[in-house]
């Protein structure tokens, strides 16, 4: 679960630009809107915590929005306030939707750092630092014959042996690979638990200090009681966004309208690898407070930022990041077959329970083929559901889970393995192709107009989606064949087809 998710994640910017542009098409040839008169403006229409910060994220050439990150006064929540997230304009400044309206592209990214589940990113930190324990121990398992079984794939023995083949050679190949995101992805998701031991031990409890030291300052100083005009800030934004060899991400406000605001530019050093280059501005006279970049840098921040380039790719272009994807599904065979293996060999023990082998099958089976279905289902919500639903990401996540656990019910007691692996495959590129039609069926026009104004990504994920079909549906013929072949040998344990 946690590659499927990643390897969709890597396309995190041409699924939402998929699912929300068709919607909301911005007019390319209109000029944007000054940014401060749009802050201005929304700051009126909402009831914004003045206490609280402000963060806008600059559009994209993916996602054409701004997304403004608003603390708005919440008598409900438990520190009186809330985080919202809108989508807005740069064209007109008007807001076009909530964040959790178009939930599907956030969702798959938080099913893959934290299960989206409260405290799940320890359990995926936990899960990555047996999955590193595995590679290590599988290296020197294999080791011996590890060069002298390169290539070898036995595709005319037992089908243990395929299995095991398979298991070893895309652990081999992809080696690099899946250490690299073994490596980063412990690091990225237990890294609170490091900082919390090192805040409570050798910082004594203050965890701003440790934050500092580690490069992510916060301002701490109360707002000031004085107002001030904002403009200067803006000229502070548009001079750090002409700078040779930056692009700007997103600035963050603090104490936004008060004499001793701060403003902190924030963005990417095009000429190097994994840098982020910020700087925090007091906005008043254009001090600099704060700022890191390549010649002011910060070793613990560097090297998280490493490894969140590498995990995520977002430092390579689209052949990379296929790349990448292909590997992620390799991976997630790996993982698969090893499971197979391993329900194979408790079939052979005398003590094994058939009920915990029959439990395991179907979670091995059904979750797996499950959150392929329940990704298909999720991309056909995404679209079908109207834009202005009531809750509209919580029918889609519903859907979504709702969808795996039928299939994993499914998946109990079933009694030929292949042809409800078919079955699976078949629904998956028959709810990806009714997908697709959709999109032309509801927005036609909007799709050909993105398309000329520069915006493919929308037709690029219905290629995906196209050839993602087509394999699946290559895939269960596949395997139909194989299962008249086979026929006579279908009378063995389930797991064993």
């Amino acid at each position: 679960m946690i590659f499927w998710a990643g390897a969709i994640t890597l396309f995190h910017d041409e699924v939402a630009q998929w699912a929300i542009t068709p919607h909301h098409p911005v007019q390319h040839s209109q000029q944007d809107l000054p940014l401060g008169s749009i802050v201005e403006h929304k700051l009126a229409e909402y009831p914004v915590d003045q206490d609280g910060r402000l963060r806008i994220n600059m559009p994209t050439t993916l996602v054409p929005y701004y997304i403004f990150y608003l603390d708005i006064i919440d008598e409900l929540a438990e520190n009186g306030r809330q985080t919202m997230l809108i989508l807005v304009d740069p064209k007109t400044g008007e807001t076009v939707a909530g964040i959790d309206d178009f939930v599907l592209s956030q969702f798959i990214y938080h099913l893959h750092y934290n299960f989206n589940l409260p405290g799940g990113s320890y359990l995926v930190g936990i899960v990555a630092l047996v999955f590193l324990f595995a590679l290590v121990s599988g290296v020197f398992i294999h080791a011996r014959k590890l060069f002298k079984h390169f290539f070898q794939y036995r595709v005319d023995k037992q089908r243990r042996d395929k299995l095991l083949d398979l298991h070893t050679v895309v652990g081999v190949m992809t080696l690099p690979f899946t250490l690299m995101y073994a490596l980063s992805g412990l690091i990225l998701n237990l890294a609170i638990v490091f900082q919390l031991a090192f805040a409570m031990f050798i910082y004594q409890g203050d965890q701003q200090a440790l934050l500092n030291d580690a490069g992510f300052e916060r301002v701490v100083e109360p707002r000031s009681s004085n107002p001030m005009v904002m403009d200067n800030a803006f000229k502070l934004i548009e001079e750090a966004r002409q700078q040779d060899d930056f692009e700007l991400r997103n600035v963050i406000f603090h104490h936004y309208g008060a004499a001793n605001a701060t403003v902190q530019v924030r963005g990417s050093d095009t000429a190097r690898f994994a840098q982020r280059d910020e700087v925090t501005y007091r906005i008043a006279n254009g001090e600099v407070v704060n700022q890191v970049n390549a010649e002011q840098n910060n070793a613990f921040r560097q090297g998280r930022d490493v490894f969140v380039s590498l995990h995520f790719a977002n430092f390579a272009g689209m052949e990379v990041r296929m790349l990448f994807f292909i590997l992620a599904m390799a991976i997630s065979a790996m993982i698969v077959t090893g499971n197979m293996l391993w329900i194979n060999k408790r079939q052979t023990l005398r003590q094994s329970s058939p009920r915990s082998i029959a439990i395991a099958s179907a979670v091995t089976l059904g979750g797996c083929g499950g959150i392929i279905v329940a990704t298909a289902v999720g991309f056909l919500f995404e679209r079908l559901l109207p834009a202005s639903l009531i809750s509209r990401g919580d029918w889609l996540i519903g859907g979504f889970v709702a969808t795996l656990l039928v299939v994993i019910v499914m998946s109990i007691n079933v009694t030929n393995i292949k042809r409800h692996i078919s079955r699976l495959l078949l629904l998956t590129s028959a709810l990806l192709l009714i997908t697709v039609m959709a999109d032309w069926l509801m927005f036609a026009e909007q799709i050909i107009t993105l398309w000329q104004d520069g915006f493919t990504a929308v037709i690029g994920v219905q290629v995906a989606m196209g050839f993602m079909a087509a394999i699946g549906v290559f895939s269960a013929l596949k395997l139909r064949d194989v299962e008249q072949a086979n026929a006579p040998e279908n009378l063995n344990h389930p797991i064993s087809n």
